[in-house]
């Protein structure tokens, strides 16, 4: 492929691959972090969830990854408005769990880690802070060059799935706002559990988006893609809704969120890998195909 377009397509590609590494490096952290207390105290143990790594030494990896994979969702551009809406907002979501952390369980004993309730109110304060400023800001440019792309007639208005899904979504982070703001106690104490769930479903939604578009970018050939990223949000979800009824019902299952988390990175990261196989060459063999990069390269 020429030089320019070869660019694109690489960066493109090192996107995706990305997010499988970071969501390797969560799960091998974790791994890591249980084998060397194995090592030390002779006894087999895990927290209640990875979000609990937190007050471990798995916090550089645990918090820098979902930051990492937050942007690259963001970055990345989706096949359509409404998975790109759903990306944002996924990828946003996973800023603030990264941000805001889960109360310590203290199931393996106390952590060398730990923060005083003052100190983790004085970090959710500064980096909330900074994610709005940063959003802001992101969004405003991101508004102006959209309306310019318009006003040139490279870009069309929105559709009402659109609009709808950015409703939907504006109302779950107006409601996180609106928490920090007014009641930050309860903020500290909720919305990394909110964030993780509406993260998780705009996951879904965003595989059973890209299942009803397998056709258009396959002109109509039989392909497994749709059945194998339909099965993979049904799995999701029906994880997801398992993991709240047994948290918000069931008494003493203390690991039932950790191996949640661990089923869904795997899912998750089982959906990117198929997608980048179906997408590694779209880009390049098919003129119809959203990334074809003539003109952005140009």
């Amino acid at each position: 492929m020429p030089a320019p377009n070869r660019d694109v397509i690489y960066t493109y590609r090192y996107l995706r691959a990305a997010i499988v590494v970071l969501l390797f490096m969560i799960l091998f952290s974790v791994g890591y972090e249980w084998f060397w207390q194995w090592q030390d105290t002779g006894q087999s143990c895990f927290l209640g969830s990875i979000s609990a790594y937190y007050y471990t030494p798995v916090r550089t990896v645990l918090v820098g990854s979902l930051c990492a994979i937050g942007v690259v969702l963001i970055v990345y551009k989706g096949h359509s408005p409404e998975e790109d809406v759903l990306l944002n907002f996924s990828g946003f979501m996973a800023v603030v769990v990264a941000m805001v952390p889960t109360v310590p369980d203290n199931l393996c004993g106390p952590s060398g880690f730990a923060l005083s309730t003052s100190e983790i109110a004085m970090s959710v304060r500064n980096n909330i802070w900074t994610l709005i400023v940063a959003a802001v800001i992101a969004a405003v440019a991101a508004s102006v060059l959209k309306r310019a792309t318009v006003r040139r007639g490279v870009s069309s208005p929105p559709s009402t799935t659109t609009i709808w899904l950015s409703v939907i979504c504006g109302a779950v982070l107006l409601f996180e706002l609106v928490l920090f703001l007014v009641l930050r106690d309860s903020f500290i104490a909720i919305s990394h559990d909110i964030a993780a769930a509406t993260m998780v479903a705009g996951v879904i939604a965003v595989m059973v988006l890209s299942a009803r578009g397998v056709d258009e970018r396959h002109n109509g050939a039989d392909t497994p893609y749709r059945r194998i990223y339909l099965c993979l949000a049904l799995a999701l979800g029906i994880m997801l809704a398992l993991t709240l009824v047994v948290a918000l019902t069931v008494g003493g299952l203390n690991h039932v969120v950790l191996v949640a988390e661990v089923v869904v990175i795997v899912l998750f990261a089982t959906y990117w890998i198929v997608q980048t196989i179906e997408l590694w060459d779209l880009s390049t063999s098919s003129p119809d195909e959203g990334r074809h990069c003539d003109g952005v390269a140009q």
